[in-house]
């Protein structure tokens, strides 16, 4: 009986002991192998949650507060019946941003902080900053002579490239093409009809032509168009988002239409008539007037250029040195501590004057031609106060 009984618990223990053997394995195999739960219903596996996506936090534009000073601009403004985009900077802050009145009249769109204009002769600013740009380059020098690019204009043996940038070259250009097609027509036009006066050379004498073959010089040295070359060193790199040719203005969102007045004698404001632009004088403001900008994008660009972002700070001095009592001296009018620059063109006026240090600047765009209430007055206005320390509240 004891070795039945022996014999029993003996084989109840090693069924247990396989048993538990048995167990241990298939456990093991389920810690390395995880079944895959296809049914969403079972309440083992807990799908985890998607992430909310972060929300887009847009930053809005800060306006500046209306104050004294801002009053004080806004005064002048109207007094002068300015139509356009006004940009006042001091200490390298906006302290008044304004659009007024119609950018599109027919379409009731007012003229705003981000519209743009055409900078007509405000242009030769930036080509004059190019061709500083290859100086420092030593690409060409500001005492080349004029034969070395175009010898085939009279008396350009005697003429350099200062001359032009200074507007004292002798050479002018008294005709208008019939037909153009492209800048190298323009050039072909120009090397048929400039005007050159040896005797003159020295002397100051304000001719868009000097920018024109200066922006074929630009197109001579780089190998790129003057196009291209403006866009990969000054468009581009200062991500100046509302700048661009006239070629494609007028489908720009922010577009602003030239206008003018059909009596010359008013200086009302009642859009009466389109300043219309042809093609072909888009072509002919080659390197002279073919840019639109807003007013910031201008403030960026004439900052830029003094603060030495296009070519070394150490050069704009060299640039920018009057060369007559005119004060004209690299595409800009040039004074102690601060420069000028001015256009007109097809019912656009532009103005800017900014510091050399690059913190303070008046920017006036305008849409609005009228022979006896030009924008440059109030702007000048403005940057007298402004320099006389009046817009400090």
């Amino acid at each position: 009986m004891r070795k039945k009984t022996l014999g029993a618990l003996i084989a109840f223990g090693m069924v247990l002991g396989i048993g538990g053997g048995l167990a241990w394995w298939f456990n093991g195999q389920a810690e390395s192998h995880p079944e895959t739960v296809a049914s969403s219903s079972s309440s083992a596996i807990v799908k985890p949650k998607p992430k909310p996506k972060a929300k887009k936090v847009i930053k809005k534009k800060v306006t500046p507060k209306q104050t004294a000073a801002t009053r004080e601009i806004d005064d002048i403004l109207r007094a002068n019946r300015f139509v356009g985009t006004a940009l006042v900077m001091h200490s390298g802050k906006a302290i008044y941003e304004q659009g007024f009145g119609y950018a599109r009249v027919s379409e009731q769109k007012k003229n705003g902080l981000n519209s743009v204009y055409q900078l007509a002769s405000v242009q030769k600013s930036f080509t004059a900053g190019l061709i500083m740009k290859l100086a420092a380059e030593q690409k060409l020098s500001l005492t080349d002579p004029l034969s070395k690019y175009y010898p085939q204009i009279r008396g350009a043996k005697q003429i350099t490239l200062r001359d032009m940038l200074d507007m004292k070259s002798g050479l002018s250009l008294e005709a208008f093409p019939n037909t153009l097609n492209s800048e190298d027509g323009m050039i072909k036009f120009i090397l048929n009809h400039i005007i050159s006066q040896p005797r003159d050379i020295g002397k100051w004498n304000y001719a868009p032509v000097n920018f024109m073959l200066l922006a074929g010089i630009i197109q001579q040295v780089s190998g790129e168009s003057y196009r291209q070359y403006f866009t990969e060193n000054i468009t581009e790199p200062w991500h100046l988002n509302h700048t661009g040719f006239v070629f494609n203005m007028a489908h720009k969102k922010a577009f602003s239409q030239g206008y003018q007045n059909n009596n010359q004698a008013d200086v009302g404001t009642s859009y009466d008539a389109k300043y219309p632009e042809s093609r072909a004088s888009m072509l002919y403001q080659f390197g002279t007037g073919q840019v639109y900008m807003s007013a910031h994008d201008l403030f960026v660009g004439e900052r830029n250029m003094l603060l030495g972002k296009l070519y070394p700070q150490s050069d704009v001095n060299v640039l920018l040195a009057p060369g007559s009592s005119s004060m004209y001296g690299g595409g800009a009018y040039v004074y102690p501590g601060y420069i000028r620059v001015h256009g007109l063109a097809y019912g656009y006026e532009a103005t800017a004057l900014v510091s050399k240090d690059g913190q303070d600047g008046v920017i006036l765009l305008s849409n609005y031609y009228r022979a006896n209430q030009l924008s440059q007055t109030p702007a000048i206005q403005i940057w007298n106060l402004l320099e006389g320390g009046q817009l400090n509240h």
